[in-house]
């Protein structure tokens, strides 16, 4: 129950019905509350958190690479509000029947370093490599920066790869795959992080050719 010394100008304090009554160096302040919080489902709002929920869990799959691809950020702001931020809803494809993740369009790594830029792609026993120029001469871009490159199989293993950046014109880099696998690769992509690991590329989507 609410308590008014006056209804119009004394002291308020506690709340009625949905209203809830407050006053403050004399001044008396009156908030309304929901009754009832209409949650109508419509298509739209599903589809809505249907995405939320596919980005949020595209995170949960990526472990530690999550933590270095967005290193860049407040210490105030978590690696997975930087994730949500960033991939939603531009990664999330709400055409369909259901909405489904467009992993070209994920960034599992934003930053300032430059952007690495792939020249080619191959899946063969070993595994699979990617070919990059190391982009030397580029403004923040270092020899001593670190390639990392790695692939989500559909059980959400990951394969993880790292190497120096190097100072020739182009290099690559392979991600093994053991022979005996039977999963197959869901996503693979590439991003640079500085020798000290605080800052990163914006992270490149690795089209595969079998």
């Amino acid at each position: 129950m609410s308590v008014a010394q006056n209804p119009l100008t004394g002291h308020m304090r506690k709340s009625m019905a949905n209203f809830v009554t407050s006053s403050y160096n004399g001044i008396n302040t009156i908030r309304a509350k929901v009754f009832r919080r209409k949650d109508n489902k419509t298509k739209a709002q599903m589809d809505h958190r249907a995405g939320f929920t596919l980005v949020a869990k595209a995170f949960g799959t990526l472990g530690v690479i999550a933590d270095w691809g967005f290193a860049e950020r407040k210490s105030s702001t978590s690696a997975y509000n930087m994730f949500i931020s960033a991939n939603y809803p531009s990664a999330v494809d709400k055409t369909g029947e259901v909405p489904v993740i467009v992993y070209p369009q994920l960034l599992v790594s934003k930053g300032s370093i430059p952007r690495v830029r792939i020249t080619g792609s191959t899946v063969e026993a070993q595994g699979i490599t990617i070919s990059y120029e190391t982009g030397m001469g580029l403004p923040k871009v270092s020899a001593s920066d670190e390639i990392i490159a790695f692939a989500k199989l559909t059980d959400n293993c990951l394969l993880i790869s790292r190497m120096p950046r190097g100072n020739e014109e182009s290099e690559s880099i392979v991600i093994p795959i053991a022979d005996d696998t039977d999963e197959t690769v869901e996503c693979c992509y590439v991003f640079a992080r500085s020798a000290d690991g605080k800052k990163v590329s914006n992270s490149v989507y690795v089209e595969l050719n079998d």
